[in-house]
């Protein structure tokens, strides 16, 4: 699957051309500190890096395009994980995202949850994942790689039987 559509929405697997957007959304600390997995400063060469990863892992390396144009980035490998760009910020976006990814995802795969998790303080992808039916079960300690800080990692969850009785 290259491309998901959406109201507003279309998430499309990242290509080399999109590096340039990612190194400017991903780059910004401002996003990038709520971030296990991503370096700051991020370049190039990790934009490309990732993108060549993800183009082979089936749920992971979406671009996410508004009517603004790229704004972020959402995948789903192990947990489901995404990051926009600051003047993507409460339009909703992540949302709209991240229920039509783990449709495709539940849809295609035999899995019967999804983990995810966000730092505590980051009242925004609290209220993306709980949106989204994630219950929280847990937490640990974990580190932003872009400003080594530990933080307190909220762990959520959202089961198959979550997601079919909230969506169908």
């Amino acid at each position: 699957m290259q491309e998901l559509k959406t109201a507003r929405l279309t998430l499309r697997k990242l290509a080399p051309e999109d590096a340039e957007a990612v190194v400017q959304g991903v780059g910004d600390i401002e996003v990038a500190k709520w971030l296990t997995l991503v370096p700051h400063p991020y370049t190039r060469a990790d934009a490309e890096e990732f993108i060549a990863y993800v183009a082979q892992q089936p749920f992971e390396g979406f671009g996410i395009h508004a009517p603004e144009g790229f704004v972020g980035v959402i995948g789903i490998g192990s947990t489901l994980g995404y990051w926009l760009t600051r003047a993507a910020h409460g339009k909703g976006y992540a949302t709209e995202a991240a229920i039509a990814l783990v449709a495709h995802y539940f849809t295609h795969s035999e899995a019967d949850h999804l983990d995810s998790g966000y730092f505590d303080g980051n009242a925004g992808s609290k209220n993306v994942l709980t949106k989204v039916g994630f219950r929280p079960v847990g937490e640990k300690s974990d580190r932003s790689r872009a400003t080594g800080k530990a933080h307190v990692l909220k762990q959520m969850r959202l089961t198959r039987a979550d997601w079919q009785s909230a969506h169908g």
